[in-house]
């Protein structure tokens, strides 16, 4: 996480990917009220890998006790000092410039923070009630509640609730909306699920052919949540169902059916997805949601599927 220390108040400042520095509350992220300081004094941001500062002043900026030119970025170095409006006045010292993680700053006490790196589950696992991730398909980051299932897009400065306290979020690198979200695979690429449970039903490997690739997912608990919509799809597809109505389960039918809390069924579907898009992020990113959600119903829309139970072949079909 990057941040700036000011010598004054023994204070982190933590650095948005786009950061004003001035003395126009409310219209700045770092607010320095002194009369010297210009209302809009510094902008630091985050770009191709680098932290640069920009003097937009009329009393200038100093790093390392000098003067940078006025209106040209300046790259930003861990311990660098940095004075606005005169040496020596409003001092800064650069404290981290990491961009490996994300992170939430309790409003209430700055002393608090939270790093997210990958996705989190909050405020811990054994007590999860939300979990913050990154939508690669989005390219957003995303608060849920693992509850209620909803879900709030985490913006870089914006504030959330939660816990009973005000969070900012930090992020080193701004998402931008890329793509909009559709609950459904690509159509022009061919997959298939292949499932191998051992008799117990204790055990669940599972592989993905894509594209003339085999993917080997290996062993993971939420693979049994994937099962158990792969034979719901198959016996609805048996009923004589339309496509569109195949396989779709309860949230709270799936979370019975697995044995577990509605909270720890929906981590189990996070993980699936990450798993699916982690697997094929440079073949077909939306694998993501080969796992599909609607209305409190989730379903797997899969075309191929086929189920070993032990040394025996379960089912084999295609969709």
């Amino acid at each position: 996480m990057a941040y700036l220390i000011d010598e004054q108040k023994l204070e982190k400042v933590y650095l948005k990917s786009y950061h004003t520095i001035g003395r126009f509350k409310y219209n700045v992220d770092t607010l320095i009220n002194s009369p010297e300081i210009s209302r809009h004094h510094a902008i630091i941001e985050f770009t191709q890998g680098h932290w640069l500062i920009r003097d937009v002043s009329t009393n200038g900026i100093w790093i390392n006790d000098k003067k940078i030119s006025k209106n040209l970025p300046y790259q930003l170095c861990l311990n660098d000092k940095v004075d606005f409006a005169a040496p020596g006045r409003s001092s800064f010292v650069v404290g981290d410039l990491s961009t490996d993680c994300q992170f939430l700053v309790s409003q209430s006490d700055s002393g608090k923070v939270i790093e997210i790196k990958d996705q989190l589950l909050l405020p811990n696992e054994q007590e999860a009630s939300h979990i913050a991730y990154f939508d690669s398909m989005l390219n957003y980051w995303f608060l849920e509640d693992l509850f209620t299932n909803d879900r709030q897009v985490l913006i870089d400065g914006g504030l959330i609730s939660i816990f009973n306290d005000q969070w900012q979020f930090y992020c080193s690198s701004p998402s931008t909306i890329t793509k909009q979200l559709k609950n459904e695979v690509a159509q022009n690429v061919d997959y298939a699920l292949s499932f191998n449970v051992s008799l117990d039903e204790e055990n669940t490997h599972l592989t993905l052919n894509v594209a003339d690739q085999t993917v080997d997912l290996g062993t993971r608990s939420h693979h049994y949540l994937l099962l158990l919509l792969a034979r719901t799809r198959i016996l609805d597809k048996e009923a004589g169902l339309e496509n569109e109505l195949q396989g779709w389960m309860y949230r709270e039918e799936l979370a019975k059916a697995l044995g577990v809390q509605m909270n720890h069924m929906n981590i189990m579907v996070h993980r699936a997805r990450k798993q699916l898009a982690d697997a094929c992020l440079d073949i077909c990113p939306e694998f993501a949601y080969m796992l599909e959600s609607e209305n409190g119903k989730v379903r797997l829309n899969c075309n191929d599927i086929t189920i070993v139970k032990g040394s025996k072949l379960e089912t084999r079909i295609s969709i």
